[in-house]
């Protein structure tokens, strides 16, 4: 999936998300509004918080500019990221970039 550009509608950080539980996890998670409230009560009544991050968790991520969702993996994050004007796309980064981007990372576990 690394490469696969953003797309708002189509392609954004809960559909990479998605995706990759359905394929990997075999784990299918609706792809609703990126982050409207909706979203929030779904992901706390199917994953469970947790304080260090585990293969194939949530991780959460807060800025002033908004939340965003990846998940951890090959001991940093997976997620469909786009700045500025650029196309975006799926991309690693390890959690010292995460943290440093990021006001607020928190991770979670499925749950059921």
């Amino acid at each position: 999936m690394i490469g696969i550009h953003y797309h708002s509608e189509n392609f954004n950080c809960a559909h990479f998300v998605s995706q990759w539980y359905s394929e990997k996890l075999n784990i299918e998670i609706p792809i609703i509004d990126e982050f409207e409230l909706s979203f929030v009560r779904w992901m706390r009544k199917h994953f469970v918080k947790i304080d260090k991050p585990e293969k194939n968790c949530l991780v959460h991520m807060q800025s002033a500019s908004g939340a965003h969702v990846g998940i951890y993996f090959d001991y940093g994050v997976y997620h469909n990221y786009k700045a500025g004007n650029s196309k975006g796309a799926v991309v690693h980064w390890a959690l010292g970039v995460i943290n440093r981007n990021y006001n607020k990372v928190t991770y979670w576990k499925w749950s059921k």
